[in-house]
């Protein structure tokens, strides 16, 4: 019987390399599935020993689970933000039969009462689970322990908050990646070359993944050099607008025209090289993750590095993480880093069209 318990219907899905749904219908059968998808997942079901019955009488006797999930707003498909999103998205259709509701809040990045507010609201809904990314540290500590007095369990995704007691940690390694991002610098400039860290937040101190990365970064250089020898400088702007960004950088480059590579410490490069672009500036950047911008300015080549974090995965995997923890009492482990793919102008096309499949996939199952 313990061996039946461990065993969950994502495993079979992983096993059979097919979709929770495709599992779902092969075990209803209901809808239509091909009969070598069919056969696959019979037999991965015969070789987990898998028992769906089980499944189905767990669930019957229960209820249907809420998971809230708190994460910065998206004003557009170009955002960052807008990656976990349709992980959610994907799982709530994946385990829409299976008693798991999913309810979105959001929060302005430049704003922490907006956070508080939707804090307030997740917490008079008392969900059975909450997904969080905690990018402002301050006010999700607060928010982390009322969930604690309410005994609602908490995964952190994307933002990792130390000494906390989240089931587990989704994300990446944000010292980890800064340190990656300063050893993919130090491949394109010279030894001496001027270093600019743009950090776009409202406040260092209360943004630990942005504070983290930069230190990785700083770290990187001064394990390299022994002190900060070429000249490695921080720029905080605390706005994502394309204005507050022109404005800032103007300022810093007619100071410091010798500058001759900038690490973007959030999803906005493409802020950044387009303004190098624009005014014919010979800077090297490095950023983080696959959204539009970004995309366009690396085809263009004024990006030359992007580290993505897999932000679509987190989110997914947060959800699979709480269902078998609902269903099957599974604890995941407390900390699950996600790869850090490292994408150039010749391997981007790549990525996207990995992406476009899924995308593709999901649309046909549905």
């Amino acid at each position: 019987m313990d061996k039946i318990k461990k065993t969950t219907i994502q495993d079979v899905a992983d096993h059979a390399n097919v979709s929770v749904g495709t599992v779902d219908r092969v075990i209803h059968r209901r809808g239509k599935v091909s009969l070598a998808k069919k056969e696959k997942v019979e037999k991965a079901i015969t070789e987990l020993d898998f028992n769906p019955n089980l499944l189905a009488r767990t669930l019957a006797l229960g209820k249907q689970f809420v998971v809230c999930s708190l994460l910065p707003g998206t004003l557009s498909n170009e955002s960052y933000w807008s990656l976990p999103a349709k992980g959610l998205e994907q799982s709530a259709f994946d385990y829409r039969d299976f008693g798991i509701v999913i309810e979105s809040f959001q929060y302005s990045l430049f704003n922490e009462p907006s956070f508080v507010e939707s804090a307030k609201k997740i917490l008079d809904l008392n969900p059975d689970g909450v997904i969080l990314a905690p990018l402002f540290e301050k006010e999700s500590l607060l928010f982390i322990k009322e969930l604690e007095k309410k005994r609602i369990p908490y995964i952190f995704i994307d933002v990792n908050i130390a000494h906390q007691n989240n089931l587990s940690y989704i994300g990446p390694d944000s010292k980890g990646s800064g340190h990656l991002a300063g050893k993919l610098m130090s491949f394109i400039l010279n030894d001496k070359d001027p270093i600019l860290v743009v950090n776009m937040a409202k406040g260092l101190r209360n943004s630990t993944h942005v504070s983290a990365a930069e230190k990785g970064f700083f770290d990187f250089f001064k394990k390299l050099n022994g002190s900060n020898r070429r000249g490695i400088y921080s720029l905080t702007i605390p706005s994502v607008r394309k204005e507050d960004v022109v404005r800032e950088l103007t300022k810093y480059y007619l100071k410091n025209r010798g500058t001759k590579g900038v690490f973007v410490t959030n999803s906005k490069a493409h802020l950044i090289s387009e303004f190098h672009r624009e005014h014919e500036l010979d800077i090297k950047v490095i950023g983080f993750d696959l959204v539009e911008g970004n995309i366009t300015e690396m085809r263009k080549g004024s990006i030359d590095f992007l580290i993505s974090q897999s932000p679509i995965f987190q989110a997914y995997r947060a959800v699979q993480q709480l269902f078998d923890f609902f269903v099957y009492k599974n604890s995941p482990a407390p900390l699950e880093h996600v790869p850090l793919d490292i994408i150039v102008q010749e391997n981007i096309e790549y990525y996207l069209k990995s992406r476009q499949l899924i995308e593709n996939h999901k649309k046909m199952i549905k």
